[in-house]
Formats: C-alpha cells, sequence, structure tokens
C-alpha cells in the first residue's frame, strides 16, 4: 500500500541540523502513512553516513554534485509515492500535530494549491514567512535591502514582505517560504514541478506563481508551527547564496513578466548594484573578522 504522505528534505552539509529535524518528525509522527525522502546534494560532512547509521527507514538519493534545490526536489518527488508531498528544510524542527494540522486543512480545502506554516525563530519569534509576488520595483524592499535595513517600516517593505500581516489566522497570500510547503503530487504533475533553472532560491515563489496561474490558492496556516533556522544550510557561503538569490530573481522577471530589452538591462544592472550593496558589509565584516 502506498504511503498517504511522502516527506522530501533536501541536504547540502547539514548534518546536524537534518539530525534534530529527522528526530523532531520521529517525535511527532503524521497520523497516516508515511515515507521519508532524503536527498542528499553531494555532502561531504557525513550527513550520509548519518542518515544511514541513525535513520535507516529513511529512504536515500545521493547525488554526485549538488544539482541545486529544484533539482533535488524533483527528484525525490518524481519518486515519491504519497498523495500529499510535504517539502521541508533540513533546518525545520516539526512540533506536535504540525504535520497533521496541515495534511487535515488540506484535505477540506479544495482550492489549495500548497499550504504553509507558522515558522518560528528558535527564541519563539515570529518568521514572516509570507510574501506579495515580486515585481522589479517592490523587490528592491527585500529582508535584506538597504532599504529595509535602514528604513525598517517603510510602506513598501512592509507590503512585500507582508510585515502587517495578522498570522494569527488562516491567510491567502501570493506565496510562501518554501522551508516547509504542502502540496500534492497531482497538482504537481498538473502545474509542473518545481522549475530547475532555479539553482538556489525564488524556485517557490516560481511555483506559487504558477499555482496562481492554474486557479490555485495557496494558505499559510498558523496552526501548523515549525522552528526554522533561516540561511542554515547557506551560512557558510553567504556570498554565494546571495548571487543566486539575485539570479534567480532576475530568471523569475524574464520568465513570467517578458520584460523588453530595456526593462531587461535595467533589471540587471540594479540588481548587480544590489548584489554589491547586499555583499559588500558581508566582506567587509568577514576582513574585520579575520584582521
Amino acid at each position: 500500500m502506498n504511503p498517504e504522505l511522502s516527506i522530501i528534505i533536501v541536504n547540502y552539509n547539514t548534518k546536524d541540523y537534518l539530525r534534530k529535524c529527522l528526530s523532531s518528525i520521529y517525535k511527532y509522527l503524521p497520523s497516516c502513512s508515511y515515507e521519508i525522502i532524503c536527498v542528499d546534494n553531494h555532502s561531504k560532512d557525513g550527513s550520509k553516513v548519518m542518515i544511514k547509521r541513525e535513520f535507516p527507514q529513511v529512504k536515500l538519493i545521493t547525488n554526485a554534485r549538488n544539482v541545486g534545490f529544484a533539482r533535488a526536489c524533483n527528484q525525490a518527488a518524481k519518486r515519491a509515492k504519497g498523495e500529499y508531498i510535504l517539502f521541508l528544510n533540513p533546518d525545520t524542527i516539526t512540533t506536535k500535530g504540525a504535520i497533521d494540522n496541515m495534511l487535515n486543512f488540506f484535505a477540506k480545502t479544495k482550492d489549495a494549491g500548497c499550504v504553509g506554516a507558522r515558522l518560528l525563530n528558535n527564541d519563539g519569534s515570529l518568521q514572516f514567512s509570507c510574501r506579495t509576488f515580486p515585481t522589479p520595483f517592490n523587490s528592491i524592499f527585500g529582508r535584506k535591502s538597504l532599504f529595509t535595513k535602514f528604513f525598517p517600516n517603510n510602506r513598501m517593505s512592509r507590503q512585500f514582505l507582508l510585515t502587517d500581516l495578522d498570522y494569527e489566522h488562516i491567510q491567502i497570500v501570493d506565496s510562501i517560504r518554501g522551508a516547509c510547503i504542502l502540496t500534492k503530487k497531482e497538482i504537481l504533475e498538473k502545474v509542473g514541478f518545481f522549475d530547475e533553472r532555479f539553482f538556489l532560491y525564488v524556485e517557490d515563489t516560481d511555483f506559487c506563481y504558477k499555482l496562481k496561474k492554474a486557479n490555485y490558492h495557496v494558505y499559510y496556516l498558523p496552526t501548523a508551527v515549525f522552528f526554522h533556522k533561516l540561511e542554515a544550510s547557506v551560512e557558510k557561503f553567504l556570498l554565494t547564496s546571495t548571487a543566486h538569490h539575485h539570479l534567480g530573481m532576475y530568471k523569475f522577471f524574464l520568465k513570467n513578466y517578458k520584460p523588453s530589452l530595456f526593462l531587461r538591462f535595467t533589471l540587471y544592472l540594479a540588481l548587480i548594484i544590489r548584489v554589491f550593496s547586499v555583499t559588500l558589509p558581508i566582506t567587509i565584516l568577514a576582513w574585520v573578522r579575520k584582521s
């Protein structure tokens, strides 16, 4: 008998976080039949050995190189046997009833394309995990932009990052953070799996955009609580990950908005400037620490 739920986790050198993530799932197991599939993107920190030794029941897919997040998710999703598919980051920790709450909500919500959880920082504070769809204009007000850092309460940042959203109640939003997304395999097969042109970041936004075009809704569910360590898998290469994020945003604009040649050039120039504005403080801080 096929499981009702497939839990998919993509790992890249996050052994300690992954261990905590898997332990939390087995501590608070879903009430339905399930399988756990972990895709390892050529980790070198002993992750594969840890999984085989401590969690032998986990189905492990190993890649000979880092193929990117979207492609790794698709590898597992295409092999998954569950009706529902839960994509989880290895730096998440589930809580009691969280997975069941997502499944129960999805089962009774016919227009749902995917459901996202309430994400908390380790200290229990809220992560703003919902977004409006990015545009060439509002994307400059992202979480790491200088506008948001120096003017955190500006109207454009609040609108784009949905910091004024009532996170205590169920919401229909444009997109949700990909750290925890529940969907159905038949929906993936209908609207398309994650676009593998996105190596890291923005594939979740693009997926939510495809759902909207297919007349599905993206839901935020506050009763499904997960702890999430932001950027745990990329904290050792923040400069590279930042570049991937901005490149992913550029690809999103080209794919979904079909900008003119002039606008393409303007976007490209703006994203380069933003990459430098974000990475320069990181580089200076790293240099100061070394010196």
